[in-house]
């Protein structure tokens, strides 16, 4: 009876703690981790520099740390991302020389008043209110997503097609909302081979999962803000090397 009694026990530790090692198995090791994220950089190296007349304003990656279990060995694909935001340049430029600029100001005007230099005073007065109203053109802040494995969906209207070749088409919606619209640029080596062909975009990895568990198996990029400006930036993507990124299913 006692060996019974302390048995039963040992039996049901031993088998909660192999359930607990079990699911803490899930976790992507950190090389995993650091691969998936030198892939978001590489992709967002591809996308390019800071588009012209706009400053980056924040930078924000979502990275994945563990991975699914599938069956028969297989795993779900994992999702990540990196996030972008730009801004006015020349607003950002403004902003953090406003207070030199007003110093600068001041010294000139009181030097001008100093000698009873009328002119110079006018001068340095027009100067601050040129430089307080700017040009009357600001720009609408930019976002830029890149998501891998996100297995997106959209009809493709064969007028908003900006460009496309195998494995690569981009879309415009420009009537997301106000004075904004929307890019998104896909990248499938597999489900967009022939783009001509398709009537609408679906990524999907195979149903009964992939081999690779920190894998990257499509690649979507979404631009959002002023339209052309979002067409300058897509058409500028270095499409091979975001096509590089992806791995075999």
């Amino acid at each position: 009876m006692r060996i019974q009694a302390t048995g039963i026990p040992l039996l049901t530790f031993l088998f909660l703690s192999s359930t607990a090692i079990a699911q803490d198995n899930t976790g992507l090791n950190r090389a995993e981790v650091a691969a998936v994220k030198a892939k978001l950089v590489a992709v967002r190296t591809a996308v390019g520099g800071d588009p012209q007349g706009y400053a980056l304003e924040s930078e924000e990656f979502d990275l994945p740390t563990n991975f699914n279990p599938a069956q028969n060995g297989k795993f779900w694909p994992i999702t990540s991302s990196v996030s972008l935001r730009f801004t006015d340049k020349a607003i950002q430029d403004a902003e953090a020389n406003a207070e030199q600029a007003a110093a600068d100001f001041q010294a000139r005007y009181l030097a001008a008043a100093m000698s009873s230099n009328q002119a110079a005073m006018e001068a340095a007065m027009q100067e601050m209110m040129r430089a307080e109203s700017g040009d009357g053109t600001i720009k609408e802040d930019m976002n830029v997503n890149v998501q891998f494995n996100m297995n997106p969906y959209a009809g493709i209207d064969p007028d908003g097609v900006l460009f496309e070749k195998s494995g690569v088409i981009a879309l415009v919606d420009d009537s997301v909302s106000g004075t904004n619209s929307q890019v998104v640029v896909y990248f499938d080596p597999i489900a967009l081979r022939e783009t001509e062909t398709l009537s609408k975009v679906e990524l999907r990895t195979p149903q009964e999962g992939v081999s690779n568990r920190s894998g990257v198996f499509n690649v979507t990029v979404t631009l959002y803000g002023a339209l052309e400006d979002l067409k300058s930036l897509a058409q500028g993507i270095d499409t091979s090397a975001v096509l590089a990124v992806i791995d075999s299913q």
